[in-house]
């Protein structure tokens, strides 16, 4: 092959150049749109990230502010120091992960017991108790709260012993035909002439169960027997003209009535009840007899005559509530069946969420603050 000239290599030489260059210029091209797509994709994530996060910010600060604002009306209603509301904070914020209660709902249980005159070192116990209470019946967190604490006003009941109150409260609910919210109703109305005759708070609430059981709603029935224990009670410590018929009717002598009615006034007035409901099958009316009594009214006849063939429920009832408050461990245990459902689990799973939310607002609330106030200053200014 003849040598190639000068000239052919130049332009060989030439057109292999702008043909690298070319490619070059191709790759470079792809390499500049591969970067931009990436930088592309970059800020997207970025801008995912920064609202991510931005997002997280405005739940935590939105969850410190409610934290804050509902642990206000604890201030508010609890005499204690910064200590004793440090304290508190904390407990509400740990008893949220163990009970699926909001910690803000727990908040409010705490508020309703100081303004109910529950002391500040009983408010957690408490607070815990209305809330298994709130989880495990057909009461309310608040309810409860609210019923539980002023029969305890009445009757002088311990502020230690809410959690035998309240698994009274659940034995008799699960083993009669009545529900927690009638048995507290109930025991309620009756708080204060059963406390007068000295009938405990287990007795009370047997009681109350046993009237629910039967039908006997609290408005009409607690009136009548309310009526019915101060009546006897006057009777027994004047020696009343109607001593000796109170006595009859629960078959004992007016000695042994007065003597029973001082050392156990419940089974007294469980023995009255039951005599009864026997005056018929004696052959003596029973509308009579109550009118010898000097009992005229009508919602309260009803309520003693509907009573009458309950008396072996009442102390079957109050032996039961007696036995329930001495183990008190029926609440807990009722309450720990409810926590072990999914639902359950899963409010614990937010409410751990809400606690590290708290957390993290709590961090961010003091600058917020700030701002708010260089922004009051600008407009003022």
């Amino acid at each position: 092959m003849a040598a190639k000239s000068h000239l052919e290599i130049v332009v060989t030489a030439k057109n292999l150049a702008s043909a690298g260059l070319a490619a070059a210029s191709g790759d470079v091209e792809r390499f500049d749109g591969a970067m931009q797509g990436l930088g592309r994709n970059i800020q997207r994530a970025s801008t995912v990230a920064m609202g991510a996060l931005t997002g997280i910010g405005v739940a935590s600060l939105k969850a410190g502010i409610d934290f804050e604002s509902s642990f206000a009306g604890i201030r508010k209603t609890v005499n204690g120091t910064e200590e004793d509301f440090e304290m508190l904070a904390a407990g509400m914020r740990n008893m949220s992960k163990e009970i699926p209660v909001n910690v803000n709902e727990l908040n409010r249980i705490g508020e309703a017991a100081g303004q109910l005159g529950i002391k500040t070192e009983n408010i957690l116990d408490f607070t815990e108790t209305m809330a298994q209470l709130g989880v495990a019946t057909n009461l309310s967190s608040e309810e409860a709260a609210t019923a539980l604490a002023r029969l305890a006003n009445i009757t002088g009941m311990s502020q230690t012993d809410f959690d035998n109150l309240g698994s009274s409260i659940v034995a008799l609910g699960n083993n009669f035909a009545t529900t927690e919210a009638e048995i507290v109703e109930m025991g309620l109305r009756l708080a204060g002439a059963g406390a007068t005759i000295g009938m405990s708070e287990s007795q009370i609430l047997g009681f109350a169960t046993a009237l629910t059981s039967v039908g006997i709603n609290a408005e009409a029935g607690g009136t009548a027997f309310s009526k019915l224990m101060i009546g006897i009670s006057a009777e027994v410590e004047n020696g009343g003209d109607k001593l000796e018929d109170f006595a009859r009717i629960a078959g004992m002598s007016a000695d042994t009535f007065v003597q029973k009615w001082q050392t156990d006034p419940a089974a007294a007035l469980v023995s009255f009840v039951q005599g009864l409901g026997d005056v018929e099958g004696q052959g003596q009316p029973t509308i009579a007899m109550m009118e010898e009594l000097g009992i005229t009214e009508i919602r309260m006849r009803d309520a003693l005559l509907r009573s009458a063939g309950a008396a072996d429920m009442m102390t079957e009832a109050m032996s039961l509530s007696n036995e329930a408050w001495v183990e008190n461990t029926a609440l807990t245990k009722e309450a720990e069946t409810r926590f072990e459902t999914t639902a359950s689990q899963l409010q614990l799973l937010r409410n751990e969420a809400n606690d590290a939310a708290i957390t993290i607002g709590q961090n961010m609330a003091p600058h917020l603050r700030d701002i708010v106030g260089i922004a009051d200053n600008a407009f003022e200014a």
